[in-house]
């Protein structure tokens, strides 16, 4: 499916970015890096190279040209028409110069990183698509539709001006109703508490593994990531594969609840753990935790590692980083002014809002997020589209202020990297002390977990892992559905310190990684046994269907 503005179902996939934002975007941090950065130096070197550009461009001597994937100059006036061809080539010199500017080695990543990050939300906001002068494909849909278009761009521009706080919708939210369209692999809620759920799911084969998995999402994003629409649900596919899936599904935290903090996201989860044990009656589970889920996951591996508990017989993290010492997106952001005003908030036991999470996250990726749908939904006077990823990125959770401190206070000392540099319920824990089997998943193109950090748990964990590069983003790494002839993984390399290294014997394969990874889990998932109903059983029956209340917020 293609929208008029030519987003395409993997495009929309690419640019989600699962709302994995713990710091508030602070503008005096910001300008503190462009200071830093941008020197007197610097700028005459650039006004230099850049009137050489402009006069090469009026002279039609130019050779530049955008990028094959930049759909911001798809329409063919910007190459047919010399008067727009001009003015992209003068806006992608301007912008190329403009983003050259943080390449300095006079300053630390996080510094540098931070002034690109000012540098992407000029560029992007002035790009000359963003205004209907500058924008031929707008100007077109303006006559085709006798201005018609522009009635409908208003309209939709005052929606979301008192609706979604001034930003453009990114996706139709009438189209997918959760429960039905979305997350609606059958199975029924096996246990509930005040913090979470469990949902346990049917069996669709005659006998399953006895070994069960546990999904363990993040706490900022509802859990359905993993159960988008039939045929791409990974939870579908890997209970068709004959394995018996539960998963957590956090409570999106209420105004009494800031006070919730790692330790009882752990403790939460180690309870969850022993209830699907009971029920699927296994003395080992498999766990797959997410980005931050992935995080917790490898905490509480490694707890249960130093107390010599064997409860979990593998672990599987999605686009985690545990080194935040290495460039993220997230640790770019970590900072003791951050960590400053976390202490602040979690002092007032605040929940940090989803819009608020959401507002501050799309800045990450503002071309994909903000101005392509400013063109769609305002210029052009389209409708958002309908995908079903989408939908689910913008269908964020809260998060306390507790948790958010102790994530800022990890990512800012680097403490998880460091043996005994977090403490969980008075055990000092040392990610080296795990040596169950770990099954890593990174995504070459993610700029929020970049594949590289992503890498180094590999080194951090102390048993056998399998680490697996999808050819993707942060959230298309993990919703990857086989029969998709573009999507492949890179697997198989020597487990060297250096990544690149890894990834030059490492040996690529076509398709999705999700029969990869069933069968790697199954390899580790014990005998066959015929499966069983009902679901639960008589400790934890079932209670209400999937996917539950606390999904849809109650």
């Amino acid at each position: 499916m293609t929208t008029p503005t030519g987003l395409t179902e993997d495009a929309a996939t690419e640019a989600a970015l699962g709302g994995e934002l713990l710091q508030r975007i602070d503008p005096i941090q910001l300008a503190e890096a462009v200071l830093a950065t941008v020197r007197p130096g610097r700028i005459a070197t650039m006004t230099a190279r850049l009137t050489a550009g402009m006069a090469g461009i009026l002279l039609g001597r130019s050779a530049v040209e955008p990028a094959p994937k930049d759909f911001r100059f798809r329409d063919p006036t910007w190459r047919d028409n010399d008067l727009y061809r001009m003015l992209a080539q003068a806006y992608l010199l301007w912008a190329d110069e403009m983003m050259r500017l943080p390449d300095t080695r006079d300053v630390d990543w996080q510094t540098a990183e931070r002034s690109r990050f000012v540098m992407t939300q000029l560029t992007a906001a002035l790009a000359p698509t963003n205004t209907l002068p500058g924008n031929p494909e707008a100007l077109k849909r303006v006559f085709e539709t006798s201005g018609r278009s522009l009635g409908r761009g208003l309209l939709n521009f005052l929606s979301d001006l008192t609706t979604h706080r001034g930003l453009p919708m990114q996706v139709d939210t009438t189209a997918f109703e959760v429960g039905k369209s979305l997350a609606a692999t059958p199975g029924a809620v096996v246990h509930r508490e005040e913090m979470f759920e469990i949902l346990q799911y049917a069996p669709t084969t005659d006998t399953v593994r006895t070994v069960p998995v546990l999904l363990l999402p993040p706490p900022v994003n509802k859990y359905y990531f993993w159960d988008l629409a039939p045929g791409r649900s990974m939870i579908e596919y890997g209970v068709g594969q004959g394995l018996t899936f539960f998963t957590i599904v956090w409570r999106d935290p209420r105004p009494e609840h800031g006070g919730w903090g790692l330790q009882d996201y752990i403790s939460a989860q180690l309870r969850a753990v022993d209830v699907v044990r009971d029920i699927a009656e296994s003395d080992q589970v498999h766990v797959f935790g997410d980005c931050s889920g992935g995080l917790f996951a490898a905490l509480m591996s490694a707890y249960l590692a130093t107390t010599g508990d064997a409860r979990l017989r593998s672990m599987t993290l999605g686009v985690t980083v545990l080194d935040f010492n290495q460039p993220s997106n997230v640790g770019m952001l970590a900072s003791d002014r951050t960590l400053r005003g976390a202490m602040q908030r979690a002092a007032r036991r605040e929940v940090l809002s989803a819009d608020d999470i959401a507002s501050s996250f799309v800045w990450m990726r503002p071309n994909d997020l903000v101005w392509r749908y400013v063109v769609n939904n305002w210029l052009m006077g389209n409708d958002p589209p309908q995908f079903d990823v989408l939908f689910w990125n913008n269908d964020g959770q809260g998060l306390p202020s507790q948790l958010a401190l102790d994530l800022t206070r990890m990512s800012v000392e680097n403490s998880v990297a460091r043996p005994g540099g977090v403490r969980l319920f008075d055990t000092p824990i040392d990610l080296t002390q795990v040596k169950t089997d770990a099954y890593i998943i990174a995504g070459r193109t993610d700029h929020i977990s970049p594949w590289k950090p992503c890498y180094s748990a590999t080194q951090l964990l102390g048993g056998a892992t399998e680490f697996i590069l999808a050819s993707s983003g942060h959230v298309q790494a993990i919703i990857n559905p086989p029969g998709n002839p573009r999507a492949s993984f890179h697997t198989g390399g020597p487990q060297t310190p250096d990544p690149e290294n890894w990834f030059a014997d490492a040996t690529k394969q076509q398709g999705s990684w999700w029969p990869h990874w069933t069968a790697w889990l199954t390899e580790r998932s014990g005998d066959e046994r015929p499966a069983r109903t009902p679901l639960g059983n008589p400790k934890h029956p079932p209670k209400d269907p999937a996917p539950g209340r606390y999904v849809l917020g109650e």
